[in-house]
């Protein structure tokens, strides 16, 4: 698949409400790509969730309800250019893997951007309620969530941004600024390029803004990403032209 075709045909933000009731599982995520081999189809998966119980769930109907939902957030599709990127990435840098199953789960579920406004808006250091979260997620939703599962979605977006980063702690949750890997640099800025921006505004887009990159930093990240072979990068006067064959699969 190329990118074009990607962008015109496979690329968009999902609508999911997956965190209403589920956190984003990221370390049930890094479970499973421990033992199916990056280039294993998609039926790999689930014979891996659901067959041989790899994330040791008690019930059959677990590991069901455990494969729908990684597969809700995270595809497990390598036919997905979205997934696939990200499995290429997955190895190359493993300090970056939460922050990379958190960019991808923010592509997916709809409620998880929501949610971001409260994250985002607040200095670090400060600390981020439940509240705060199903606040944010209100404002986009509004009546189509009840009270109760307003509440839910709070505690579930606060346990998913601490399992990215944005947020540490165990009942005070406090903000933090999460490292810019390079892989998560070239993965947000793939993403920025399916949906169609070219250059250095790759990394003006939603994805990017997960980073925490201080402002004006965008094409010194899009640099190292370079230098560590993620991307290629020409950058003439003020021309910046940023590519992706190793994301994109032309180059193995």
């Amino acid at each position: 698949m190329t990118l074009s075709d990607a962008h015109e045909g496979n690329f968009a933000q999902g609508s999911l409400r997956t965190t209403a009731s589920h956190t984003i599982g990221v370390p049930h995520l890094v479970e499973l790509l421990r033992v199916v081999p990056a280039d294993a189809p998609h039926q790999r998966y689930r014979e891996a969730v659901v067959d041989e119980n790899v994330l040791g769930r008690p019930t059959h109907t677990g590991r069901q309800r455990s494969f729908r939902h990684l597969r809700e957030v995270y595809f497990l599709d390598p036919t997905r250019p979205d997934f696939a990127a990200m499995r290429r990435l997955w190895d190359v840098e493993p300090q970056a893997r939460p922050l990379l199953a958190g960019i991808l789960a923010f592509t997916r579920d709809g409620i998880l951007r929501a949610s971001f406004s409260a994250i985002q808006q607040v200095p670090v250091g400060s600390i981020v309620t439940s509240g705060d979260l199903a606040m944010a997620v209100s404002v986009v939703y509004g009546a189509d969530l009840s009270p109760e599962t307003l509440s839910k979605t709070g505690r579930n977006t606060g346990a998913c941004w601490t399992q990215t980063g944005h947020l540490t702690g165990r009942t005070n949750k406090v903000r933090q600024t999460v490292e810019p890997f390079p892989a998560a640099v070239a993965f947000a800025a793939f993403l920025g390029h399916l949906s169609g921006n070219r250059g250095v505004s790759v990394l003006d887009t939603p994805w990017a803004a997960l980073l925490d990159l201080p402002l004006g930093t965008g094409l010194d990240a899009l640099r190292t990403a370079h230098k560590q072979g993620l991307i290629d990068l020409l950058v003439a006067g003020n021309v910046v032209d940023v590519s992706f064959p190793l994301l994109d699969g032309t180059r193995g």
